[in-house]
């Protein structure tokens, strides 16, 4: 299993290779004996950002090789560490290469040759053989080379200024060797993604299967945030290796998103950010799952909570998973990139209890409409959850939302690390917000649930206040508030400036029940309950004590998609053996005991 907290570990040499990359090494038997080729860490420079970095080398005796380039803020500033320096590591994730037949052939673009080196590695310890072929800008540029050689390689090399080997592009390179008839069973690559498309396109031709390790922006590391986002696949959980094949319905080579989650063409001379559309999904309606919130007809009660991914593709897939409903991220009126990391990790070993600082990340709300028409492919509700931190701001945010084709707003008032202090904790605004929002959205037929925290102290008394000012569902529990310290540097583990994050998942489970058993006993609008649910008794507890919805938020971490069928068989299983018919049967049965 991978160290899922950022941990320091001492840099033990420091080797320059190329004028950009420099190999760390470092001694992690934890994480080395983990690691497969493809796979990446997320590297923390304490203070400065965490990024992901792909394993160059991982032995038997616990060695760590990782190739950095001096390419960005946080890469910059950890070429300027020396021996003995503490950098956080954590990891290893994704999923690696597969290293099937006997004959490989190894395409690297630049520092794409750091993974390759170490699949090479693994490659010629099975008695494959192997052909790397590198390109680069020149000579100089070229890394790695005398490491594959001396694993017993073979090695061609390709430089656009012919400094060295041939001159021309890698692919041209790798269209002489295919007609050159000299074959292969499997293609990896790695490097930039127009090279790599060319590769796929080469391959493709010869029948020849290839997989590529894909690089995209990467904050949480697990799965969980979705700013990896491939066309529905998250490159740092389902990645960041694939087949050529699984991507050819997504947008690779194509384009890319921001930090933010806003969709960018990877070339400058192309414009199109449009997704290849989904097949249409009409989801199962079970007469003992299917329920009504709010007038909106669900065919189960499980939806995904606010947070995990921004992309349309991804809400498709819980729908196609077993969801019932999807959330989208919480979307703002501007676009905004959100803190350095480490933004989202696990507490503690196994613990499925996480704290994240995410800082809102969103494309904006005008650039969210591409997300809502891919998520729409799915025939779910489509809650969109909103924030905005004054009452004009949200009124315009709201003006654009009900234009898309939603059926319930969710408007964020608890974030515990936003960069403005949580709405919730200004009652007098809120309720101005929501008498605003409702007026906006009621006249689309949109109803309005507001998220809160028990961060406010009386969650139930609070509640009250907002039903009567015109909310129509109550979300609970958002994250509680976390301040995770390095005990060695003592300084924050979270990148947000204040060190202060949300924590989620397990830890939740208890005291959010209670918090819905008291709004329960208060309200009479529906309450949408999220918080450490990761199982059919969950939500059934969370029912009894008076939910009509339920997110699931961490358990898409720890418990991956499946868990949408995994509830839905447990809790079914629950009713019917009970004698219920449906599942409102059991919202608020706590309460008439």
């Amino acid at each position: 299993m991978p160290l899922n907290i950022p941990t320091l570990h001492k840099i033990e040499e420091l080797k320059r290779e190329t004028k950009e990359v420099k190999t760390f090494r470092f001694h992690s038997p934890e994480i080395a004996k983990e690691s497969e080729p493809g796979q990446f860490l997320m590297v923390w420079n304490p203070g400065v950002d965490e990024i992901p970095i792909s394993i160059a080398c991982a032995s038997p005796e616990g060695d760590l090789e990782l190739a950095i380039a001096d390419v960005g803020d946080c890469s910059h500033s950890l070429h300027q560490k020396h021996v003995g320096d503490l950098v956080g590591l954590r990891g290893p994730y994704g999923n690696g290469f597969r290293l099937q037949g006997e004959r490989i052939c190894m395409v690297a673009g630049g520092y794409g040759a750091a993974p390759l080196r170490f699949a090479a590695k693994r490659a010629r310890e099975l008695d494959k053989h192997v052909m790397v072929l590198e390109g680069a800008r020149s000579r100089a540029e070229l890394l790695y080379i005398h490491d594959f050689g001396r694993t017993g390689c073979k090695v061609k090399i390709a430089t656009e200024d012919g400094s060295a080997g041939y001159k021309g592009t890698v692919t041209a390179l790798l269209e002489l060797l295919f007609a050159s008839f000299e074959k292969c069973e499997l293609v990896l690559t790695c490097g930039p993604e127009p090279m790599m498309e060319r590769v796929c396109e080469i391959t493709r031709r010869e029948k020849i299967p290839v997989q590529v390790s894909v690089e995209r922006i990467v904050k949480c590391g697990c799965g969980a945030c979705g700013s990896c986002d491939l066309g529905g696949y998250r490159v740092c959980k389902d990645g960041p290796v694939f087949y050529a094949e699984e991507l050819r319905s997504t947008e690779f080579g194509k384009w890319k998103r921001e930090k933010s989650g806003k969709r960018i063409a990877i070339t400058p001379q192309s414009t199109n950010v449009l997704s290849i559309p989904p097949s249409p999904f009409t989801p199962e309606y079970d007469p003992v799952l299917k329920t009504d919130v709010c007038g909106i007809g669900f065919p189960n009660p499980i939806a995904n909570a606010a947070g995990f991914g921004v992309s349309g593709k991804l809400l498709y897939r819980y729908a196609v998973a077993g969801a019932g409903a999807v959330v989208t991220k919480s979307i703002g009126l501007n676009e905004q990139d959100g803190y350095p990391n480490p933004t989202f990790f696990e507490l503690s070993h196994h613990s499925r209890s996480y704290v994240n600082a995410m800082g809102l990340p969103n494309p904006g709300i005008k650039n969210y409409g591409l997300e809502i028409e891919d998520a729409k492919y799915a025939d779910v509700p489509l809650i969109l959850s909103i924030f905005g931190k004054n009452v004009e701001e949200c009124r315009q945010v709201a003006e654009i939302a009900v234009e898309y084709p939603i059926d319930m707003l969710e408007f964020n008032a608890s974030c515990p690390h936003s960069d403005f202090v949580a709405v919730e904790n200004n009652p007098k605004l809120l309720r101005q917000i929501i008498k605003v929002l409702r007026d906006i959205a009621h006249p689309k037929g949109i109803p309005l649930a507001v998220k809160i925290s028990p961060n406010v102290g009386d969650p139930a008394g609070f509640a009250v206040r907002l039903e009567q000012a015109g909310a129509d569902a109550i979300t609970a529990i958002n994250t509680v508030l976390s301040r995770p310290v390095d005990p060695t540097l003592d300084i924050p583990l979270l990148g947000n400036p204040t060190g202060y994050g949300g924590k989620s998942g397990r830890d939740l489970t208890v005291g959010g029940k209670k918090t819905v058993f008291d709004l329960y006993k208060e309200l009479k609008i529906p309450i949408i309950a999220v918080g450490g649910i990761f199982s059919g008794k969950d939500v059934i507890d969370y029912a009894k004590n008076g939910a009509s919805l339920f997110q699931v938020g961490s358990a898409l971490v720890s418990e991956g998609h499946e868990i949408y069928s995994t509830i839905k068989k447990e809790l079914k299983e629950y009713l019917v053996a009970n004698g219920h018919k449906n599942i409102g049967e059991i919202v608020g049965e706590a309460h008439r005991r």
